[in-house]
């Protein structure tokens, strides 16, 4: 029975049709043409005769011939074999990056072994997968090799070929064994790999803080740990896959001096040739090979449908925005955003309850509350990385469920704390604020922004290369870039999270004069963590636990001397 991933691979490897033709094609010419070989040895040897000397050189050049037939059909079957093998791995890896970048935050949030152990799937499981891939190119021309030498050693000597049939089911019997301990080690393997590239990629995106605590002694024991656990896991499922090799390899070694012995006796008797002596044990000899490849194929298969099982998880998985039929257009002169009864959750916790909010448009709307009160939460739902549990988010009358994703987006421009830059140029960096736009309008964006004087100060200029997430800029020019591309992008509504709270008084005047020119003209959401940015905003709405406690302007909130007030004053001592 065909496992199931098994049979997903083998739909998804009908794309490569004509490939496998020539591949099945190949492989049943390399296996004849080698078959042949192997049969025409006895008639070879009973032709070392002075009278037959004629056959012999005959017989020779055959044998020549379909040795480079062989030859040849093996170079294009495997070569074949393996292109069509990097090709499905390539795909699949497309797959799983498009895959990662469409589920939303709550499955990356939630995900158990984090970013790193999705960065283990689409490069360790993936090359178990292509590894095994390679191997399918066996079943095409093992088998036929198999059912051809073992008629030509019926045809020999059928008395004794019918009594070797004795020992494969034994040999049937202990690849099944073998296989459910290598399913089990290969599961327990892929999971310690995953944390184990997880602690590498911490160690990479984490390295200013493991240096400043000194905490490299910390991460390279995690590692030693988890990398014992792993060599632990692989040790044993090598045993169990390097297990079978001997045993076969006994068991054949065995057969053959019985064999040697059988037919020695034969030819004393007159009832053999030396030709069907060297025949046949050729014939046995290279009925090893194939047994060995299928046997090989087999246990690696076990690998496979492990692999494969963990890839199709993630591919299947239904952890993504979900997208309308009928999408509506997104309005062009919307007057209002309306949060009705919003609620969210993250399994059984609630972030955001029974929200009620309406923000007009060309307002500048500022969040503040305590950490984990729900800001955050309540902007990002805008944007739709993740749905409400309860309640909708409305434009006007229209449901933001009802827009196409990418279209909403197209009109939502994002700055955070936290800014992510390409490991590109900077004029690539602004200018993936929308490449739909002429590049021309990259420095108009840059000038906007406050950032084109300090990229003409660099070497390259706009050429500059920023390095990994942007590691060769300072703070506050990394947060003018992103303004940059969100000045490019020109969307209508604007989100800021806490898009200067991370920075030095210096550069926070740079980066503020930045805002100032992103936000004239648009609908801004401001989430806030110092209450003097947001003095100026239109509506100041204050949260407590995902609820909505206040909302007002700040001389209006000041004046209620409530929640808002005391954050002032707490900020302000």
């Amino acid at each position: 029975m065909i496992a199931p991933e098994i049979k997903k691979i083998l739909k998804e490897m009908l794309v490569y049709k004509k490939t496998l033709i020539v591949i099945a094609i190949a492989g049943i010419i390399n296996a004849i043409a080698y078959a042949s070989m192997i049969k025409l040895i006895k008639d070879l040897v009973d032709s070392m005769t002075p009278d037959k000397l004629a056959d012999f050189q005959s017989i020779g050049l055959t044998i020549l011939s379909l040795a480079f037939v062989a030859g040849s059909a093996r170079y294009f079957h495997i070569f074949s074999m393996n292109m069509v093998a990097e090709k499905f791995s390539l795909n699949m890896r497309h797959r799983l990056q498009k895959k990662f970048m469409n589920l939303n935050l709550t499955f990356h949030n939630t995900f158990a072994s984090g970013s790193g152990g999705l960065i283990s799937r689409i490069l360790n499981d993936m090359m178990i997968v292509q590894n095994g891939l390679r191997m399918f190119a066996d079943f095409f021309r093992e088998p036929i090799m198999l059912v051809a030498l073992l008629g030509w050693l019926f045809y020999l000597n059928w008395q004794l070929t019918a009594t070797i049939f004795i020992v494969l089911p034994l040999i049937l019997l202990f690849l099944r064994q073998i296989s459910k301990t290598i399913k089990t080690h290969s599961v327990k393997g892929q999971e310690d790999l995953e944390l184990l590239t997880g602690t590498i990629k911490e160690s990479l995106d984490g390295v200013r803080v493991i240096q400043s605590f000194n905490l490299e002694g910390e991460l390279s024991n995690r590692f030693l740990q988890q990398a014992d656990r792993y060599l632990y896991s692989r040790k044993k499922l090598h045993s169990r896959v390097e297990m079978s090799g001997p045993v076969t390899e006994f068991v054949t070694t065995a057969l053959v001096l019985g064999i040697l012995g059988y037919i020695g006796m034969e030819i004393s008797a007159g009832r053999a040739t030396y030709g069907t002596f060297v025949g046949y044990v050729t014939a046995m000899l290279g009925l090893s090979a194939p047994i060995k490849k299928l046997q090989e194929s087999y246990v690696r298969i076990q690998e496979v449908i492990i692999a494969s099982r963990r890839v199709y998880a993630i591919l299947e998985d239904t952890n993504e925005v979900p997208q309308t039929i009928s999408p509506q257009p997104f309005p062009s002169n919307w007057k209002t955003i309306t949060y009705k009864n919003v609620s969210f959750r993250y399994g059984e916790e609630w972030i955001l309850r029974n929200v009620n909010l309406t923000i007009q448009r060309g307002e500048v709307v500022a969040f503040v509350g305590a950490s984990g009160s729900g800001k955050s939460t309540l902007v990002n739902l805008l944007e739709r990385f993740f749905d409400p549990s309860e309640g909708q988010i409305l434009i006007d009358n229209t449901s933001i469920l009802d827009f196409d994703l990418k279209d909403l987006r197209n009109h939502i421009a994002l700055v955070t704390q936290d800014v992510f830059l390409f490991s590109d140029t900077i004029e690539r960096n602004i200018w993936s604020g929308d490449f739909a736009k002429p590049k021309e309008r990259v420095m108009e964006a840059a000038k906007s922004a406050n950032t084109h004087d300090f990229i003409m100060r660099t070497p390259l200029g706009y050429q500059n290369r920023v390095g990994d997430r942007g590691g060769l800029l300072s703070g506050g020019e990394k947060q003018r870039v992103s303004i940059a591309r969100a000045i490019l992008k020109d969307a209508p509504l604007l989100i800021l999270d806490e898009a200067t709270s991370a920075l030095d008084s210096a550069s926070e005047i740079e980066v503020q004069k930045g805002l100032d020119r992103l936000m004239q003209g648009r609908t801004a959401l401001v989430i806030a963590h110092r209450l003097s940015t947001i003095t100026k905003a239109d509506k100041i709405v204050v949260l407590r636990q995902g609820e909505i406690v206040e909302v007002g302007n700040h001389e209006t909130l000041l004046a209620n001397n409530g929640e808002y007030a005391t954050l002032h004053r707490l900020q302000n001592r």
